[in-house]
């Protein structure tokens, strides 16, 4: 439930007071008239990335569309735009494998063309996945590689991001005191932006933890009107549960109570089941220790029915994840196809070339009327000539025989055989003529030369 702050500053200013599907609607009608270019790979990208919030798995055929685009066009950086956007909602899809390993694939882009926002972004996307897991040490380890590259880029909002998110990992692993340091940099690169809602949640949890209940109380007093004039329910949901606790640690059960249901009303709002989880635990520990069974008992079951929706939800999203693995691997697989493919045509455009200039040589020696030339040089050049052809031939018949052989290593050896032997005997009579034409056209050249001497000869005696 609790994504990493960076997400909501990124996305803040396309987060108006209407849908995200009505801002996809938009998009689609500029993708109507957009050619298959870069142009287009961005509009994909963007739409796939606008329902980051809203029905995550709807985004992802879009953005597939423009990895597969930009693949095509050889766009370098729509491709790392695309895989940071799918590892993004794979991450709100709970797919963090998937979403680690799209970001890795985009960091290697990104570092590959010298992008130090693709770097930024890859490694985010890494950490913020790690985050969501629970695996917060490796989380941490990818947060403090990025600090330093958002402090040169002097990006004050990602950098609040980074540091709210070390502080919410260092809060989760027991280090209060290094959470509290983190936490209270990211409210203070905040402090005019509405975000900071969400950092005085967390600030305020802190203190919460530290005992520092009267600190937490101001916090949570000052964030939740901030959130309410922002409407961030997001940061709302964790103001209201934070708040619970703190006067659940107080014995101030009346005031827990107020607002664990104003934390049920907003996760209800929200749309998020695991919010919703949360906030009926809370009613119902509230309750339990009140001794209001009946009460208790009441939230008890509604925790469990949402609990069973979101064990439903857990088994749908294992599903989709396998299905989303076969996608991939098959996509992953077409690509190495493709690019197997467009390597054999270059290769088979090379060897035609290759056979065309040592064409053009035995030609230019067989026609040339003043040069003389040794038949090993023919016998050498027909043997490049044969070894080319050979390699032209079976890289243009390869896909074929592959297919037919079913890629039998027996077979396929038989079938180059073959060509081979068919081969050799017309490069022998190719060479056997060459050579013969050559030597034919060296007697000229020489016998004419001869002539020419005598002539000269003969005049000089003349003349004498």
């Amino acid at each position: 439930m609790k994504k990493t702050i960076f997400l909501w500053l990124i996305l803040f200013q396309t987060r108006p007071s209407f849908s995200q599907s009505r801002v996809a609607d938009s998009l689609k009608l500029l993708l109507q008239s957009e050619k298959q270019d870069t142009n287009r790979v961005t509009l994909l990208s963007a739409i796939g990335t606008s329902y980051i919030f809203e029905k995550p798995e709807t985004g992802i055929p879009y953005l597939l569309q423009g990895l597969d685009l930009s693949r095509m066009i050889h766009y370098k950086k729509g491709e790392a735009d695309c895989l940071n956007a799918l590892g993004q909602l794979n991450r709100m899809m709970g797919n963090y494998t998937f979403g680690i390993k799209y970001h890795l694939q985009a960091l290697q882009i990104a570092e590959m063309t010298n992008d130090q926002g693709g770097v930024v972004a890859s490694n985010f996307g890494i950490a913020g996945n790690y985050e969501d897991e629970g695996d917060y040490g490796e989380a941490l380890v990818y947060y403090h590689k990025l600090k330093p590259k958002l402090e040169a880029l002097n990006n004050l909002q990602a950098l609040a991001g980074i540091e709210s998110s070390m502080g919410l990992c260092y809060f989760n692993t027991g280090k209060l005191d290094s959470a509290l340091k983190y936490e209270q940099n990211a409210y203070q690169l905040l402090m005019n932006s509405p975000g900071r809602a969400i950092s005085m949640a967390r600030l305020a949890k802190i203190h919460t933890g530290l005992n520092n209940l009267d600190v937490a109380l101001s916090f949570y007093r000052l964030g939740i009107p901030i959130a309410i004039s922002n409407s961030d329910n997001n940061a709302l949901t964790e103001l209201y549960s934070g708040i619970v606790t703190l006067f659940d640690k107080r014995r101030q059960y009346d005031s827990s109570i107020y607002y664990g249901k104003k934390e049920l009303a907003i996760a209800q709002e929200l749309g998020s089941p695991a919010a919703v989880s949360d906030a009926y635990s809370d009613l119902y520990s509230i309750y339990k220790k009140n001794k209001y069974a009946d009460s208790a008992l009441k939230y008890l079951e509604l925790r469990a029915s949402v609990n069973d929706t979101l064990f439903t939800h857990e088994k749908l999203k294992q599903q989709q994840a396998l299905t989303f693995e076969e996608e991939a691997r098959q996509r992953e697989k077409q690509n190495e196809i493709n690019i197997a493919e467009e390597k054999r045509k270059q290769n088979i455009q090379f060897a035609a070339i290759a056979i065309g200039v040592i064409s053009f040589i035995i030609l230019f020696f067989l026609l040339s009327r003043s040069i003389i030339i040794n038949a090993n040089w023919i016998r050498l050049l027909g043997v490049l000539a044969l070894l080319v052809g050979f390699e032209f031939i079976n890289l243009a018949i390869h896909p074929y025989l592959s297919h037919f052989t079913n890629d039998s290593p027996v077979l396929m050896l038989s079938g180059l055989v073959i060509i081979g032997a068919l081969l050799i005997p017309m490069h022998h009579k190719i060479e056997k003529w060459a050579i013969e034409k050559m030597v034919e056209k060296n007697k000229a050249i020489r016998l004419a030369a001869a002539r020419k001497t005598i002539e000269q000869l003969e005049k000089k005696s003349d003349k004498g």
